[in-house]
């Protein structure tokens, strides 16, 4: 629960009338398929928490001294690592991305992206506005490469609003890509390429043992071109696209904190079972859990969950505030109601009592105040090198920060 001596969750119910489960889906999901040992695979949660300043991933190596970048999936954190591999460092200076991962940029190779997923274009999972800013990033040459029958769907105007204003922006690009090109290829300098229906079979290593070279896809077919939620089925064809880089994007699960099943709360399929954010135990047996009917669900008291440990990872921010609003409606409902379970109890130390328990174990309790003067350092180290904000990417250091205060 956010110190080393491993406080859990258990323990902190002890002091609260009410949890909130609001942790997200830290771990990224596996492809299992041969190859993915090879040294230049990496998950591409990995390479955001890097670059976005995680302590827990600040020693981390990606070696970006390559040419050929691949990313497999078609959600925003797969457009959102393109984005940062194309992007000119010095766009991405006056933002608040760590000074490691910028140097690391700055000295980058990489001229080709290639983005790959196994659905078609109105089946894919990243947003218009993400795919937009994938579109216009300066001195890359954005090239969708799709089928023909996928932009000569059955009735266009019947697609749902969101499929449909990507179809627009991806024909926007392909006229745009057409007429760039006859009129200057030299304005880029760097390629980022979009592909559908081409599902990952193995990655294979180049000459040098041991480290990925290539990746092999099977080609896709749709079922049912004009629906978005189409399965597709493969065609029994193989393609290999070139890549001493690779980044998987194919989703990420929820993980159980410690002292979770103390409380009958567990994470089940990768999120903890509720209903409009309430926590609810499922049915287990002896290989597992069983998917039961809501009503036959059993209420746990006073424990909430919120965001993607709530719904899975899926949405933007927007989706995870009503998310959010929604538990929050739940609890205050059951507050109004004067449910038990949240009828106040002096014997309920809460932070105090919990900051006891925290030090017992040799940790070190950061409050609010204390977060402010760790933020209020950042800003003022980012101000000093001309951007938004530096963070502080070593735990330690956070600490010294409010204990010389």
């Amino acid at each position: 629960m956010g110190t080393e001596g491993g406080v859990g969750v258990d323990v902190l119910s002890r002091y609260y009338d009410a949890i909130v489960f609001a942790y997200g889906a830290a771990k990224t999901k596996k492809l299992g398929i041969p190859g993915e040992e090879l040294q230049g695979v990496h998950s591409a949660g990995d390479f955001v928490g890097w670059y976005n300043g995680l302590p827990s991933h600040k020693d981390m190596k990606f070696n970006l001294d390559v040419e050929d970048a691949v990313i497999i999936g078609h959600g925003n954190v797969a457009l959102d690592v393109a984005r940062i591999l194309l992007t000119q460092p010095s766009q991405l200076a006056r933002t608040d991305i760590t000074e490691t991962a910028l140097k690391a940029l700055e000295k980058s190779r990489i001229k080709t992206v290639t983005i790959a997923g196994r659905r078609g274009v109105i089946q894919a999972a990243f947003t218009v506005k993400e795919l937009r800013e994938l579109t216009e990033i300066p001195r890359t040459e954005f090239i969708p490469v799709i089928d023909k029958t996928q932009l000569q769907l059955p009735d266009g105007n019947s697609l749902p609003r969101i499929p449909k204003r990507i179809m627009a922006v991806l024909t926007t690009a392909i006229n745009k890509q057409l007429k760039s090109r006859h009129r200057n290829a030299e304005l880029f300098g760097r390629e980022c390429r979009l592909l559908f229906l081409l599902a990952p079979t193995r990655f294979l290593s180049n000459l040098k043992e041991g480290h990925v070279g290539r990746v092999e896809f099977t080609r896709q077919s749709l079922v049912d071109p004009a629906k978005p939620d189409s399965k597709v089925i493969s065609v029994n064809e193989t393609t290999t696209i070139p890549a001493q880089i690779v980044f998987t994007a194919i989703g990420y699960t929820s993980l159980s904190l410690a002292g979770m099943s103390d409380l009958k709360v567990d994470v089940v399929r990768g999120v903890i079972p509720n209903t409009q954010g309430r926590v609810e135990t499922v049915a287990t047996k002896d290989f597992g859990y069983v998917e039961t009917d809501a009503a036959m669900r059993e209420r746990v008291p006073g424990m909430y969950a919120s965001g993607w440990v709530k719904t899975g990872p899926t949405g933007v921010i927007a989706t995870t505030m009503y998310s959010a609003f929604e538990t929050g409606d739940s609890l205050v409902q059951d507050w109004n109601e004067g449910k038990e379970f949240l009828t106040p109890d002096a014997k309920v130390k809460g932070w105090e009592g919990f900051k006891e328990e925290v030090q017992k174990v040799g940790g070190k309790p950061v409050q609010w105040k204390d977060w402010k003067m760790i933020e209020a350092k950042e800003d003022r180290r980012g101000k000093m090198m001309g951007k938004e904000r530096e963070k502080i990417v070593d735990i330690q250091e956070m600490i010294r920060v409010v204990e010389k205060a």
